[in-house]
């Protein structure tokens, strides 16, 4: 055999191990995380490279991104998931990080588009929804909106304690 296909070989064996695991562990209700904590962002590149479409594990890269402020580099893999993806949550969960990366740069037309292109998607979209009330929560004209989202994104028992604690605290701050 030569080294190439020996290479290829190698690199088939390390895409389907980690597809595998992806496949495993992915639960797109939490937040579309994947333990890759001993894969590198490369790592996770590479095997992207070769196999655009393996969506699980571009969510866990352009997660990781979106976790470290890195907009830029996940902002392509999300929105290949937003165009690519047959799978709706996916979709969805991917235009509502687009729509928050858009409000952070300061354009809150544009961000509550993509925010209400998710929830057109998946009306049950806890990040979504808590994005879209976090937004309106803000701004003086559709306080009280953002309000009433906030609170009812807070009855859900799907909310883990950091998140229930986060939209408690933003609740109380602005309730006031």
């Amino acid at each position: 055999m030569n080294k190439w296909l020996i290479s290829l070989f190698s690199l088939l064996i390390f895409m389907g191990i980690l597809f595998i695991n992806l496949q495993e562990n992915s639960e797109f209700n939490d937040e579309f995380n994947t333990n890759l904590a001993n894969v590198t962002n490369e790592e996770m590149e590479a095997v992207i490279e070769q196999n655009p479409d393996i969506h699980p594990m571009r969510m866990a890269l352009a997660n990781r991104y979106f976790d470290e402020v890195n907009y830029s580099e996940a902002l392509p893999h999300f929105m290949y998931i937003a165009e690519n993806s047959a799978e709706n949550e996916l979709k969805s969960f991917a235009l509502a990080q687009i729509g928050w990366m858009v409000f952070e740069s300061n354009n809150v037309e544009v961000a509550t588009t993509y925010i209400n292109e998710s929830l057109r998607i998946n009306s049950d979209s806890l990040v979504a929804r808590s994005y879209l009330g976090i937004i309106y929560i803000q701004n003086p004209e559709t306080k009280n909106e953002g309000l009433e989202i906030l609170n009812s994104v807070i009855q859900s028992n799907k909310l883990n304690k950091e998140d229930r604690d986060f939209i408690n605290e933003i609740l109380e701050n602005y309730e006031n």
